[in-house]
């Protein structure tokens, strides 16, 4: 076999004579099997990159075949859910357990990605957040296993694994306002898993403030374009709030960048927070204040529990509930003076 540029493509066997070991036990250096000693490993591996040896992921998938698997549906659009995704891997990176991938586009929805994964016979099924109704995901769910992350639904046979999105809203505005902020304005996401409950957090919070008559909430969504469009909305009106909570970072970052066009200050002109504490909000040109979601503790426990329900081990007592944390960074400050 040959590379792109026309140069044989090292073999397992090409890595065992440049070790001066046996084709086997590179097989277990490669494979991460028993067997070998961390030197020997070391040596392996380093034969193998001077070399610019590829495991075939071909003969992996081959091998993997008799091997549990827990599917996962994301939406790549959602930077939160990818890095969910990167953690899920490292939850069962120590055990019998392999990971499939299915991605959720404008041209593959949810129940095509699930009926995918069903396909590849995997042993249980999660999915992180999900646009379908608790009718549509029972019958789902009395095939294989199903864990909803990021959503608190009742379906019958679904399990659910989420984090405190109330707390998060309360924490969010009790910020706010200990900074001086009255006017602060929600941006939803209605068809999105967690927006009821921060919807309840943020009118909750409002209200044990004293800031009934405040109250202000804008349909946006979860992407960067809703964010940008409810911003245009706000920058219609007569005066802007003093501060925004956007459902989450994508939305927010949508905010900052149609602000930052605009000629609105952040946060010298409008306090922004966002949610999730994603990639997005830590790069340096955002640097936005957040509330953060523990996606470690949701990977972890939402894989427990798609390998108790793999193998019957039932469950026992409410959905978990993952707290919340705020991370403040540079969006938010005093209101400007009026």
């Amino acid at each position: 076999m040959v590379d792109s540029d026309g140069g044989r493509i090292p073999t397992m066997m090409d890595v065992a004579k440049a070790a001066g070991v046996s084709r086997a036990l590179v097989s277990i250096v490669m494979r991460g099997a028993p067997g070998a000693s961390d030197q020997t490993r070391a040596h392996v591996l380093a034969a193998a990159a001077n070399l610019g040896y590829v495991p075939d992921a071909r003969a992996q998938a081959l091998r993997q075949r008799g091997k549990p698997s827990i599917g996962v549906v994301f939406q790549p659009s959602q930077a939160f859910q990818a890095a969910i995704v990167d953690r899920i891997y490292a939850a069962t990176r120590d055990t019998d357990y392999s990971v499939v991938l299915s991605a959720t586009t404008e041209t593959h929805g949810q129940s095509a990605a699930l009926e995918s994964l069903i396909g590849y016979r995997c042993g249980s099924l999660i999915a992180l957040g999900t646009d379908l109704t608790a009718e549509r995901l029972a019958p789902i769910a009395k095939r294989l296993p199903l864990i909803v992350v990021a959503w608190l639904l009742e379906a019958e046979g679904v399990e659910c694994v989420a984090s405190d999105d109330d707390g998060g809203l309360t924490q969010a505005v009790g910020h706010l306002v200990s900074l001086g902020h009255r006017r602060i304005t929600f941006l939803e996401s209605p068809s999105a898993g967690g927006n009821a409950e921060r919807l309840r957090g943020y009118l909750t919070a409002m209200a044990a403030h004293g800031l009934e008559e405040e109250i202000d909430v804008v349909p946006a969504g979860s992407l960067e374009e809703g964010g940008a469009m409810a911003a245009a909305i706000l920058l219609e009106r007569p005066e802007l709030p003093t501060a925004i909570i956007g459902f989450n970072d994508n939305c927010a970052a949508g905010v900052q960048d149609l602000f930052v066009r605009k000629g609105v200050r952040i946060p010298e002109d409008v306090s922004l927070v966002g949610f999730d504490d994603s990639e997005i909000a830590q790069v340096s040109y955002r640097q936005l204040t957040t509330v953060r979601q523990d996606i470690d503790a949701l990977a972890h426990v939402a894989v427990n529990r798609a390998i108790d329900r793999m193998f019957g081990r039932p469950g026992d007592g409410p959905p978990p509930v993952i707290p919340t944390s705020l991370t403040l960074r540079r969006t938010t400050a005093p209101p400007r003076a009026t």
